[in-house]
């Protein structure tokens, strides 16, 4: 009687079908395990960012409107473009401003890197907003949870955010109100945004 060894073709095949298996879950849990690590740490940050604010802010420190940049949060101040003849968009990131005033550290950005990436204006960035002289948003892209981008625009658009900083930032200056808007569409991508929306006293700046 003739003895045999090792595996037939349909063993084989399922063995390999077993392992593929295997291997595609161990993927898709490692990241799922990994957006779930980013989410959680882009929380803590913005949790940070808020607190810092406020503390800023108490601490006596102005917040010009149109002043910082939208994206850039620790981005030296210098460029912007003219406004009614006025210099806007060149005091560098709200970030570096905390920073230099010793209320952050200057490396908030760097666990913020693997991030979605969807939104390419943000680009893993700490997004900075004012929507008239007396509140601020600051958001952080996320791969799961958070409000949509529609959302997000919904909210500045029911707040009047744009005609508010712009004719809170006229008045600031001493200039006649004139209507100012911006219309954009919405990305493809789909990203998704944790939010602070903080409230505060922010005196006018004087105009000279």
């Amino acid at each position: 009687m003739k003895n045999t060894s090792g595996f037939t073709i349909v063993e084989i095949i399922m063995a390999i079908c077993i392992i593929g298996i295997i291997s595609a879950i161990s993927v898709v849990s490692y990241s799922k395990l990994r957006e779930n690590a980013y989410d959680a740490t882009a929380k803590e940050t913005l949790h940070q960012v808020e607190t810092a604010f406020k503390a800023y802010v108490a601490g006596g420190n102005k917040v010009p409107m149109k002043y910082y940049t939208y994206y850039g949060f620790y981005d030296s101040p210098g460029g912007g473009w003219n406004e009614d003849g006025i210099k806007t968009r060149h005091g560098g990131g709200i970030g570096l401003a905390m920073h230099k005033a010793n209320y952050l550290p200057n490396d908030l950005l760097n666990p913020l890197k693997n991030g979605p990436k969807k939104d390419p204006f943000l680009k893993n960035n700490i997004a900075f907003m004012t929507c008239g002289k007396n509140k601020v948003f600051f958001y952080i892209e996320v791969y799961n949870g958070g409000i949509t981008e529609r959302e997000l625009r919904d909210r500045e658009r029911a707040l009047d955010c744009i005609s508010k900083t712009h004719s809170d930032w006229l008045a600031e200056h001493g200039m006649p109100f004139s209507s100012h808007g911006w219309a954009s569409g919405l990305l493809r991508s789909k990203p998704r945004y944790i939010v602070a929306e903080i409230d505060f006293d922010n005196e006018p700046l004087d105009s000279d």
